[in-house]
């Protein structure tokens, strides 16, 4: 039952995240990225300011990972300016589909920095993965944008994250690690503020719901991944396409592209293969960890019986 109230949170903050990239894509139209990242990560920082008196970590004895929360910082900031820059240029659906290749950029810095096996199936689904993103791109049929560049930058970024969370995201505070995120957005914004003009009072309500569900949705997944492995709250964000499309179509007039949607698919089948092959082993390493403590167990007792009686 935990595993799958993790899993509707995870579906729920995929769903506010692709509103939150609506939101910013409209609001696009009217201001500079700098501005929009920093009037957004400005209402969600008084959302966060209130969860953090809430929890009482405020203070810096509250932070344990502080070199790691400064990287996780670092990547949202540049995350935040790449990824908004690609949805002012491309449709959401095509960012997303770029984005899906992150786990398949984590399972070669895994084996490579990590020193995690990786074996041929694995390597294989990986190449396979790889293809899928040239077929959405076409290098050498259609031009590549400056859109593109920032979505694929956003695939190395998020990949970073990934790696951040899997070693700190259940040592740190939830409101601490959102925090960080935000810091690193305001800290972003800094250097394209000087092109920003005052929003127009029919904007200010787009700009706070904007800030408000971003910061939602960044605590939705951090609960998600506290109620189910990461095997299973990974998945849920290939949901953000079943957002993209429609919203794309009706809001935008973006027509779904053919090779975009079958290159999306590769890539999101490759990646749930990886995801499913890693699952397998570590049920296979646990079955083997239980099956040795089991081998173990008779021996050990007669001698810690034997102490009792010595001592």
């Amino acid at each position: 039952m935990l595993r799958l109230t993790g899993v509707l949170f995870a579906i729920a903050a995929n769903g506010l995240f692709a509103t939150s990239d609506t939101l910013v894509k409209l609001l696009s139209l009217r201001y500079p990225i700098f501005q929009i990242i920093a009037m957004q990560a400005g209402v969600a920082c008084i959302v966060v300011g209130i969860v953090i008196w809430r929890d009482k970590a405020c203070r810096l004895s509250a932070v344990r990972n502080p070199k790691m929360l400064i990287g996780r910082g670092f990547l949202a900031g540049i995350g935040t300016v790449s990824g908004f820059y690609a949805f002012s240029l491309l449709p959401l659906a095509d960012v997303y589909a770029i984005t899906f290749g992150s786990p398949l950029v984590v399972t070669v810095a895994a084996a490579w920095l990590l020193g995690e096996r990786t074996g041929p199936a694995r390597w294989g689904a990986i190449l396979v993965g790889f293809s899928g993103i040239l077929i959405m791109v076409q290098p050498g049929y259609t031009a590549l944008s400056l859109g593109h560049l920032a979505a694929f930058l956003n695939v190395f970024v998020g990949a970073g994250v990934i790696l951040i969370m899997r070693t700190i995201g259940s040592q740190e505070n939830r409101a601490i690690m959102v925090a960080a995120v935000m810091a690193g957005q305001l800290t972003a914004s800094l250097p394209g503020m000087y092109l920003s003009h005052a929003p127009a009072w029919s904007d200010l309500g787009l700009v706070t719901l904007s800030g408000f569900v971003m910061v939602s949705a960044q605590f939705l997944m951090l609960e998600a991944l506290r109620r189910a492995p990461a095997s299973s709250v990974a998945p849920m964000q290939y949901t953000k396409l079943v957002w993209a499309l429609p919203i794309g179509l009706f809001v935008f007039g973006d027509e779904p592209k053919p090779h975009v949607l079958a290159g999306a698919f590769v890539v999101i089948g490759s990646v749930l293969y990886l995801l499913a092959h890693g699952r397998r082993a570590e049920n296979r390493m646990a079955q083997l960890r239980r099956s040795g403590a089991e081998r173990v167990e008779p021996s050990v007792q007669p001698q810690c019986l034997e102490g009792k009686k010595l001592g």
